[in-house]
């Protein structure tokens, strides 16, 4: 099975051996879906990761979600700032350190959140399914190894 299948005409020249572009590929695929699916909620894929964590970990810092994203902090800003905007989350100055804030979920966020996680994992459920459950379990190990690999450029 390879990508030359989809366009038989063009020579690929070497380019379906190079991971990246399989990799890319399947994020834009993945990401497409996901965008139309939550343009109802007015949020993006990566504003659902961060109203995720955020769920999860009241007063998370805007530089742990960089870490964890390994992208920039302004970049994560921004993103915290379009959430905040549309009433997704508050930002309140830390007791200990006014200069460090943490975030939290409003009521509206939680609400958004429910409905996203059940369109990510449906329409993942849907991309996934040629897998099988141990194919799915080894394709997760494989992605996560070299995610944890990769140096941190922020």
């Amino acid at each position: 099975m390879t990508r030359q299948a989809v366009t038989p005409g063009l020579d690929l020249d070497g380019l379906d051996l190079v991971f990246g572009i399989h990799v890319g590929a399947l994020n834009s695929l993945l990401l497409s879906r996901l965008e139309r699916q939550l343009e109802t909620f007015r949020v993006t894929p990566k504003q659902v990761a961060i109203l995720w964590l955020v769920n999860a970990n009241p007063g998370v810092k805007q530089s742990d979600l960089s870490r964890f994203f390994k992208i920039e902090r302004p970049t994560v800003h921004q993103f915290v700032r379009q959430l905040t905007m549309n009433g997704h989350l508050v930002s309140e100055p830390s007791k200990l350190d006014r200069r460090a804030g943490g975030l939290w979920i409003t009521e509206t966020g939680t609400a958004t959140l429910t409905a996203a996680r059940e369109i990510i994992f449906t329409d993942e459920a849907e991309l996934l399914s040629p897998l099988t459950p141990e194919e799915r379990d080894q394709l997760y190990r494989l992605v996560m190894k070299v995610y944890l690999s990769a140096p941190n450029r922020t």
